[in-house]
């Protein structure tokens, strides 16, 4: 049951046009204004500027003949990615396995998204002293091993994009890169040397190395990491794996 605070926190246009969405999904013919009105108990008016908006987007197209509607290809497009991503999972797991049980560390897999990183996957070290991170968390890039992998690898265009000049960087620690042109030398450095590390970087305590993932066209379109107590997953550790995750990553790359 949907308690009272779920249901202030929705937003009631997006809910209608989502409503919309679904409905057009389950009727497999072309539908028009007002059975979408009867239907979904909405005004005729408000029909039609969720069906222009979502028109506009590619969402849904319109028949010019019957002037009547059906889901768009930009649905079709959305679905694909999603099974994308399930396929990059399915791919890195038995990789992040084999890399957690050799080094009896945390094995992670993540994706950019605009500044951030996202962890698609985790298999979790035996140990009892290890980190806990799920699936689904995001963090800052510049302040993860992982991040530091996939933006060394973007365009020139891209990092502008997404960072603007003079910008203050958030601080997950001390340790954290607090500055753009700091993010930009190490950035180069990473680029060259193929991999990033973060020593304490996203959180205090925790050491971690990355390598990115590379698509058919050479862009980093994921990044997999081995992450560790600092007190355990030193620099030394984090060396003598380097090139087993080096390893590891072309071999998924290659599958792409």
């Amino acid at each position: 049951m949907e308690n009272s605070t779920g249901k202030k926190e929705r937003i009631k246009s997006i809910d209608k046009a989502l409503g919309l969405l679904e409905f057009l999904s389950v009727n497999e013919q072309e539908t028009g204004i007002t059975e979408i009105s009867k239907n979904l108990h909405l005004g005729l008016s408000t029909v039609h500027r969720i069906l222009f908006t979502l028109k506009s987007r590619g969402y849904v197209i319109q028949n010019l003949n019957t002037k009547k509607y059906r889901l768009g290809i930009k649905l079709f497009t959305l679905g694909c990615a999603v099974q994308s991503t399930k396929r990059l999972v399915e791919i890195t797991k038995p990789y992040l396995k084999q890399l957690s049980q050799s080094t009896n560390e945390t094995a992670n897999l993540a994706i950019l998204e605009g500044k951030e990183v996202i962890y698609l996957d985790t298999i979790g070290s035996p140990e009892i002293l290890r980190t806990e991170i799920m699936a689904g968390t995001r963090t800052p890039a510049h302040c993860a091993a992982l991040g530091k992998a996939l933006l060394a690898f973007i365009s020139d265009g891209e990092f502008k994009s997404l960072y603007k000049k003079d910008e203050p960087l958030s601080s997950l620690t001390s340790k954290s890169i607090s500055s753009l042109e700091e993010l930009k030398k190490h950035l180069k450095k990473v680029k060259e040397q193929g991999y990033a590390v973060d020593r304490e970087e996203y959180k205090i305590g925790i050491n971690c190395i990355s390598v990115p993932i590379f698509g058919r066209n050479g862009e980093a379109i994921a990044a997999i990491s081995i992450t560790g107590p600092a007190s355990r997953f030193t620099i030394d550790e984090m060396g003598k794996v380097k090139d087993k995750l080096m390893t590891i990553s072309k071999e998924i790359s290659n599958q792409f």
